[in-house]
């Protein structure tokens, strides 16, 4: 289904039963004070269910259309509308989409604070908040106020916790003959698994604990609906429906989003083994998880293979994918797995080529003008470790030169128009390859407007947001080894800041965990024999 396209009589009454079809059709405006206009509604609605949409998508669709239409209050909200609203807003060149109709990045602001001042309201909390606050998660994360998303998502898990929707399981007897209906699961399980997947990527990017243990999680998958499953995904942008015919496909929303939720419990296990005190870290534990992700993409259903289908959901899930894969690899970039061929280091460089890869196909098929929000965070990680990779080592710095070209920069400055975080990305890599010793990235193409866009970021400015505000935020007194490691030094006598590749301080660091006591005796006695010790001891080598 493209955009707003109203599902089928049968298909409502499947989803819902015959007496909860609507009546009339609500005015989309009244469900916001921002606007009056009821066909911008509709359009930024349908803006974000084509680009966004179900990626962390935290509500059902067809459960949420219903009664938006029909101004129930039930699976739909002021609240939760605004904060929609203000997502569709990022991917609209329309000035009233904007709080200052001259300035774009401005787009959305206006729906967004009327979300926070609605949040204000709700003294008790539901389901509709939960998702509101995901969204609202998403919205802060393309903006660039990376903790705020954090906090925000954190917020919607532990909602979803007290309303105890990770112990929906069907098979439990006091649910099946609870007063919810399969209408009011159907939208809970859909909550709880986008909320989910949301904190695990969060947790994963910034090194912190998710909230939940896997065992605590009782709710099945949601189920999946044929003919949603075949309705229509059609390009959606300001100028309407894409009349390019080779880009219609199959949504396949709710596989992809099952798929999607499959690996974020993955990433659970990720986040448990590099930063929980609970599971001791090992490069057996790494390589198993290693193993479970090549299972579930070796898994993957073929309507979501590359090639048989490329929607901006599964294009953002293959680039996921790769990312996961990379942030499992990428702190131990220094070392060896021991007895064992699998070398971090290629495979990170490896998966940030592929993730490259993939936006470079996004962008021939769609642009960057519209693409989900989580994208230029996945362009960031994967350029830091390319930089890297032809920085540190020996067999590259005779190349790098040559090599290197600011393709991933003006990547990431054609999204800093909808993603405002992309404008501190690029201000990032910009650190990372003064502080390497680079020299300017460089294109053979004629100056763009998006090499434009990139030459007014002001790269002081966009470093010094407190450290209450940001968890990427490189500093040389919190970490000193971004001076260009390993050196001929590190060899001899390693220390534990250049262990680990950690170019953000703020995030979590894995290797503490087993360094903190070779870190205790090493100062007692001047000695890097039990720093060797407690990583061979942990199955790892140091290169």
């Amino acid at each position: 289904m493209t955009g707003l396209a109203p599902l089928s009589r049968a298909t409502q009454e499947r989803l819902l039963g015959e007496e909860d079809l609507g009546g009339p059709r609500y005015p989309a405006a009244a469900w916001t004070n921002v606007t009056t206009n009821n066909l911008l509604v509709q359009h930024l609605l349908a803006l974000y269910f084509c680009w966004e949409y179900p990626t962390f998508a935290s509500l059902s669709k067809e459960h949420f259309l219903v009664d938006y239409d029909s101004g129930r209050h039930r699976y739909c909200s002021p609240l939760l509308v605004n904060v929609i609203l203000a997502i569709g807003a990022k991917f609209s060149d329309f000035p009233e989409a904007r709080e200052n109709p001259d300035d774009p990045s401005t787009a959305g602001n206006h729906f967004f604070h009327e979300a926070q001042r609605l949040l204000g309201f709700e003294d008790v909390p539901s389901v509709t908040t939960i998702q509101a606050l995901n969204l609202m998660s998403l919205r802060q994360a393309s903006c660039g106020n990376d903790m705020s998303s954090w906090h925000h998502a954190r917020h919607a898990m532990r909602i979803a916790i007290d309303l105890d929707l990770p112990n929906d399981d069907p098979n439990q007897e006091y649910l099946r003959n609870s007063s919810n209906s399969r209408m009011e699961r159907q939208v809970r399980i859909a909550t709880f698994w986008g909320c989910f997947s949301l904190e695990q990527a969060w947790s994963l990017c910034v090194g912190r604990v998710p909230q939940i243990d896997l065992q605590d999680i009782k709710v099945h998958k949601s189920i999946i609906v044929d003919e949603i499953e075949r309705e229509e995904w059609i390009p959606y942008t300001d100028e309407g429906l894409a009349p390019n015919s080779a880009t219609r496909q199959e949504g396949n929303m709710q596989l992809g989003f099952n798929s999607f939720s499959d690996l974020s419990e993955l990433v659970h296990e990720v986040t448990d083994i590099l930063y929980s005190d609970k599971l001791p870290l090992s490069g057996h534990k790494i390589l198993t998880i290693y193993t479970k992700y090549l299972q579930w993409y070796e898994n993957l259903p073929d309507q979501l293979r590359l090639g048989g289908n490329s929607t901006p959901t599964v294009l953002f899930t293959h680039m996921y994918f790769h990312f996961v894969v990379l942030a499992l690899f990428r702190p131990f970039l220094n070392l060896r797995i021991a007895h064992s061929r699998v070398s971090p280091r290629s495979i990170c460089t490896e998966a940030a080529r592929n993730i490259l890869a993939l936006v470079k196909s996004y962008k021939s098929l769609y642009t960057l003008r519209r693409i989900p929000t989580f994208v230029p965070y996945l362009i960031l990680s994967a350029e830091v470790v390319t930089m890297m990779d032809m920085s540190w080592w020996p067999d590259r710095r005779v190349t790098t030169q040559d090599m290197y070209s600011r393709e991933s920069i003006d990547y990431l400055a054609e999204l800093a128009t909808p993603h405002l975080f992309a404008q501190r990305a690029i201000s990032l890599c910009n650190f990372f390859r003064e502080r390497w010793e680079m020299g300017d990235a460089h294109s053979t193409g004629p100056a763009t407007d998006d090499e434009r866009v990139r030459t007014k970021i002001n790269q002081k400015s966009a470093l010094a947001l407190p450290h209450a505000k940001t968890f990427f935020r490189p500093d040389d007194e919190l970490e000193r080894h971004h001076e260009r490691v390993p050196s001929p030094n590190t060899r001899r006598s390693p220390s534990i800041a250049g262990l680990g590749f950690h170019p953000f301080p703020l995030q979590g660091h894995p290797l503490k965990k087993i360094l903190a006591g070779a870190k205790q005796a090493r100062d007692d006695d001047g000695s890097f024999e039990a720093l060797r010790k407690e990583l061979e001891a942990c199955g790892f080598e140091i290169v």
